[in-house]
């Protein structure tokens, strides 16, 4: 199976897991219906909208997978306060979070330990970490002429927190997925 036809199938799984997690019948079509007419940017408003007035529980893993889905869409800026603030699975035993604003901090790469040439004149914004590895997955942005990031990530970074002599994995812009999957290879 291709990367692409694994991602769609991956992509798929997902909305149906979300899906499942809405309380009502016609919420659930309605989720559905958002992704199947390409409309993913109006589903993720339901879901968040709905996963937050229904006060519904949800695990780490999944947040992050709402986050990077919301990333993928062009939602994550407006969708990134409501999935910090869907409840929390009191069962669940924390493995990935969303790092906070103070520790994603925009970052030269070489503070990192990153000296990957394709890097350079970027910024390293850190995004999700694996509590239970250590892995961050950043995200990597062009400045603006005016002095602010650029909307939409140019590359991906996977790497260990603790480890500043191990090279990173970096990923295109549009191989989300494939950085997110690295990220969850301990989990």
């Amino acid at each position: 199976m291709s990367g692409e036809s694994r991602y769609q199938a991956y992509e798929a799984d997902l909305w149906e897991r979300l899906a499942a997690l809405l309380p009502s019948v016609d919420d659930t079509e309605n989720f559905r219906d958002c992704r199947k007419t390409g409309r993913q940017e109006a589903g993720l408003w339901i879901l968040t909208r709905l996963l937050l007035e229904h006060e519904v529980p949800i695990n780490d893993r999944t947040r992050a997978e709402i986050e990077v889905l919301a990333e993928q869409w062009g939602e994550r800026l407006v969708r990134h306060d409501e999935i910090i603030a869907c409840a929390r699975d009191s069962d669940d035993e924390a493995s990935i979070r969303l790092l906070p604003d103070d520790s994603s901090t925009p970052i030269d790469p070489a503070q990192l330990g990153i000296t990957d040439s394709s890097l350079t004149g970027l910024l390293v914004v850190p995004w999700l970490e694996c509590l239970r590895c250590g892995q961050v997955l950043d995200r990597v942005h062009a400045l603006e002429p005016w002095g602010d990031l650029r909307y939409l990530a140019a590359y991906y970074a996977v790497r260990h927190r603790a480890a500043s002599d191990a090279a990173p994995e970096i990923f295109d812009g549009a191989d989300l997925h494939s950085a997110f999957e690295l990220l969850l290879t301990c989990s």
